[in-house]
Order: C-alpha cells, then structure tokens, then sequence
C-alpha cells in the first residue's frame, strides 16, 4: 500500500439513527384506492377533499399515489381518516444520522492515490478488468454530495435537491460525499478509488446539513430516480419503524427495474435490521472490519442479504478532503458499486438476479451465522467470473 501522508489514524464514526416526530406541525403521508395523480400533480378533487377537511398543505406524491398533508389541529385527523377514499394514513416519520464516536478531523491526502481496504476486501480490483461498471447510474439518497471534489466531479452527472429544488444536490454535512466516495470515486491517481470508478453518480439530497429528513422526502428521492433512469439506488439511511407508504414506494421501484440497496443499521443487536433494509425488496447490508469481524455496530436479523467492509473506511469528505468514518452506511456503499460493476456487464439483469449472483459469489465467514452475515462478504470479483463460468 502506498503511504500516505496526512493519513488519520484510528478515526471511528458511527451513524446511528433516531426518529422523532415534529412537535408542531401533523405531518401525514396518504395513499388513495382510486388514481389520484393527473400530470404529477394531485388531483382538483382529491386536493379540495383534503383541504375541506382541514389539511392547511398538500404535496403529491405520484410515485405511491398519495400525497403529504400538513395539519395544524389534530381535531381533524379523525375525520381525514374515515374518508372512505383513502387506503392508509400514516405518520410522516423523520430520521437522523447521529455520529457517536470521532477521533479526528479530516485530512488532506498527499502524493498519490490510495485502494482502500475496502475496495481491495471485495475483490473489486480484480473485476475491473472486465468492469468498472462504466456508464451505469446510480442515485445516492443523502445528504447530498461535494460535486467539485477531485474524486467525484468526473462521475457525478447530475441530481436534485428536494429540499430547496432551485438549489444544486450540494452536500452541507459530509455524509453523502463519503458514501459518493466508497461507490465511485474516479481512479485518476489522487485520492481514493471508489468500487466502480466508472459508475455516474447522481445526487439526491434528502437530508439537512444536520442529518434529519422525512420519510416523504425519500419517496420523492425515489420517484426522481424512477423518472430519471437511474439504475441502483444507494441508501444508507434507514429507521426501526416500519412504513407501508415507503415500503410500496419501494415495491414499485424494484418492479420498475430498480436495484436498492440499503443500509442494515447500527443497532449492534439481534433482530434489529432497520427499514427500508428489512423489506425483501431490498438488499440489506451489514459491516464487517479489516480482521473480518463482523463488526459491533452492525444491525443483525434474518433479513441480511450481505456483509461488506464498514469499519474504518477512508474515503472522500468536504472542501477536497479525505477522513475515515464506519457504519453500515459504508458497507451498504460498496454493495453498491459491486453491484454497478456486475450492472455494466449484464444491462438485463434486474434485482433478483443480480442479488443470486452476489450471494452464490459471497465468502461465507465461518464463525458466523446467517442472522450476522447473510449470505457473507461481498465479492464482486467472484460474481464477475461466476456468470462467465
């Protein structure tokens, strides 16, 4: 490995997850029986319904056939409730990325280009030869990306900021830079390489300058991708409450032809993989160390898919810089572009086989067990060649 000056050293941060409801304002996600999308936008009828009872804000939501509604007086829920044209109402939920544990800041990175463990634990340098999965479109979900960093700005193509759509996807936290990163950062002798180096990055900034978004916010990610042609949806976010409206966003990006990979969570415990990982429609990922541990973070269930390297990760961060940061959000990451790498060779393939042919390819860790591991580690290199045998 070449050296790197200014590398740091032990730095650990893990991204948790917390809900919390605002305390203001009720905010509901709704989902009608009948068409209720005209040209993207919520129907005449249906609005006017909504707001003859007591909804003060609606924003549509095509992608589930719904829309977002604000209400001021919890008196009028009841009553929006037994509209006899809804199918469900729910809370819209809010999570936060929340780190626990930091050692040091950020660093330049000098003289050089560095293959993180990551990148090398995977395989993926061994399956560049027949793929960098050059050209496919993969959507990072976020908290928006650093799109003039050194290592990103030759792969990012494009993207949205829902939360002030007149504004570029730019990253104000440092997340979603760092995911950009681990999927695709560009091999130009600088830096960091990414697991798909070839792969075009679009940013969806979901999330604040402090990690918060709503649920209703991801929809609307997910949507964008759906109408934009993106092909692999990253999200290494994720809550311990389940969604239907999300889960059915979910379902009908998967049966447009979608691959979404997910973060497991940071639990750390048993049976506790978070959503939308837990869906069956996505592929969920769990962490693992540089000595092949599964790492203590790592949420654990049956609905693991994966394990990839998630601790101690080095990749890109703000103002062209470079730091080191742990958490299912990683590994989710190099799901991600391994997943980018087999896309590029098999254009076809949709989610469930690109999922068989990660998990017939996985290295099984011996002293685990599937609720820990899934299927086992990642490698793409061994994807790569599975199909071609």
């Amino acid at each position: 490995m070449m050296p790197i000056r200014g590398e740091p050293r032990g730095v650990l941060m893990i991204l948790r997850k917390k809900i919390i409801k605002s305390p203001k304002t009720h905010q509901k996600i709704i989902v009608f029986k009948e068409p209720a999308i005209e040209r993207g936008e919520l129907s005449s009828r249906y609005k006017t319904l909504l707001l003859q009872n007591g909804a003060s804000r609606v924003e549509p939501l095509p992608l589930i056939n719904g829309a977002l509604c604000f209400f001021e007086q919890s008196a009028h829920l009841q009553k929006v409730a037994e509209l006899e044209e809804l199918l469900s109402m729910e809370d819209n939920l809010k999570v936060k990325l929340r780190p626990v544990f930091k050692r040091s800041k950020s660093s330049l990175v000098f003289d050089g280009q560095l293959i993180p463990w990551g990148v090398q634990r995977i395989g993926a340098r061994e399956a560049w030869p027949a793929s960098r999965g050059e050209g496919v479109k993969v959507g990072v979900l976020d908290t928006g990306m650093e799109i003039a960093h050194p290592d990103l700005k030759d792969n990012f193509k494009g993207g949205v900021n829902l939360l002030a759509p007149k504004s570029l996807p730019l990253d104000d936290n440092g997340h979603g830079t760092h995911v950009a990163g681990i999927i695709a950062a560009v091999d130009n002798n600088f830096g960091v390489t990414g697991a798909s180096p070839g792969a075009h990055l679009y940013a969806v900034k979901i999330l604040n300058s402090c990690g918060y978004g709503y649920f209703s916010d991801v929809i609307r990610g997910l949507d964008w991708c759906v109408r934009n042609g993106i092909e692999i949806i990253n999200l290494s976010f994720g809550s311990d409450q389940p969604s239907p409206a999300l889960h059915q966003a979910i379902k009908r990006v998967v049966a447009a032809g979608k691959i979404v990979v997910a973060a497991a969570g940071n639990d750390g415990t048993y049976q506790s993989v978070d959503y939308p990982a837990a869906y069956p429609e996505v592929i969920a990922v769990g962490a693992i160390d540089e000595f092949d541990r599964i790492a203590f973070f790592t949420s654990r269930g049956p609905e693991l898919n994966l394990v990839a390297p998630g601790a101690n990760i080095f990749s890109t961060a703000l103002k062209g810089f470079f730091r080191s940061m742990s958490g299912t959000s990683m590994a989710a990451a190099y799901v991600t572009g391994a997943v980018a790498v087999i896309k590029r060779l098999f254009r076809q393939a949709r989610h469930e086989q690109i999922l068989k042919m990660l998990q017939a390819s996985a290295e099984k860790l011996p002293l685990y067990g599937d609720d820990e591991q899934g299927a086992g580690v990642v490698r793409v290199d061994k994807a790569v060649a599975f199909e071609k045998s």
